[in-house]
């Protein structure tokens, strides 16, 4: 009886004792960081030639330059890169530069959830100007 007893407290123990694993639900929408590019009177710019690398200057290229119908809103991370994240904040820079050379630069950390669901901002501006 008693090694019943002991079996059957082990066997609740170790089934009770599974990882911690979160439960993973994610939603289907597809999820993408932006950031506006204005002049100096905040007119919206166009066609600007973008650069997007890490912190560890690994190119990041989303599956959008641009948004459709959006102008001067450009793509700085989407979820097609939630494997290449972790929930630690990684350090994007974001460069635009037009034709005449000018340029607008901004950074941004972004992180993904434990279930790599979705990109998230953790910091970093939604608009930036081109000077």
């Amino acid at each position: 009886m008693k090694k019943l007893i002991l079996i059957s407290v082990l066997l609740v123990l170790f089934i009770s004792c599974k990882e911690n694993e979160p439960e993973c639900i994610c939603t289907t929408e597809f999820r993408t960081l932006t950031v506006s590019v204005v002049d100096s009177l905040n007119n919206p710019i166009d066609s600007l030639d973008v650069n997007i690398v890490d912190e560890f200057g690994r190119i990041i290229k989303p599956l959008e330059k641009q948004l459709p119908y959006q102008p001067a809103l450009y793509v700085v991370v989407d979820d097609s890169y939630v494997n290449y994240l972790s929930t630690e904040p990684l350090l994007i820079y974001f460069t635009a530069t037009d034709s005449l050379g000018r340029r607008a630069y901004t950074f941004f950390l972004v992180n993904t959830d434990e279930c790599k669901c979705h990109v998230q901002k953790v910091s970093g501006t939604d608009k930036i100007v081109l000077k």
